[in-house]
């Protein structure tokens, strides 16, 4: 999941290595057409909502059997908290990427996927050159105009997003190291 927010998004909104135009700064435009950037992104995040959840649900499996499992293993004093307290803090903290994804990322993924998507319907009617009113035209500029920003905004949320795990499968494996199994 990092490597979406630190490498995939970073390389798909690439400048050009020559501005299109002189007034602008180089850092402002995605080497891509916004319209293609904002596709590239719709499969990426496709992908990854299809690959990411179930490594979460399998790790937090894991750890929800850890947690029934020792629940009558005694645990050193020091610990603080039982094994199943632990385990299942490993599993509240992975599965923690659902309500962000559902919450924190709600209004930029609605943003990205409608501009991903927003041509389907003309294309699949096969009016793909269809005549666009000036009105239309300009919101569609101040659309294209967000959406490497957005993809920004996106990759940031996403980076917060992969720490969840991250820190689940840290507990669960401090639990691992604490060896529950050599306190019996």
């Amino acid at each position: 999941m990092m490597c979406l927010s630190a490498v995939t998004i970073p390389a798909l909104a690439l400048p050009p290595r020559h501005p299109p135009s002189a007034t602008l700064p180089e850092h402002e435009f995605p080497a891509t057409p916004v319209s293609h950037l904002s596709r590239q992104w719709l499969d990426v995040y496709e992908r990854g909502k299809s690959i990411f959840p179930s490594i979460a649900i399998v790790a937090s499996t894991a750890n929800a059997y850890l947690a029934w499992r020792l629940h009558d293993v005694r645990v050193p004093e020091t610990m603080g908290c039982s094994w199943s307290s632990l385990y299942i803090t490993a599993v509240g903290t992975t599965l923690g990427i659902i309500p962000w994804t559902l919450t924190a990322m709600k209004a930029v993924n609605g943003q990205l996927k409608a501009h991903a998507v927003r041509d389907d319907a003309s294309t699949a009617e096969g009016s793909g050159e269809m005549v666009v009113s000036a009105k239309e035209k300009a919101m569609r500029a101040k659309q294209d105009e967000q959406v490497p920003g957005l993809m920004q905004d996106w990759a940031w949320l996403n980076l917060c997003r992969a720490v969840f795990p991250l820190i689940g499968g840290a507990i669960g494996f401090a639990g691992a190291i604490l060896d529950p199994c050599q306190m019996i």
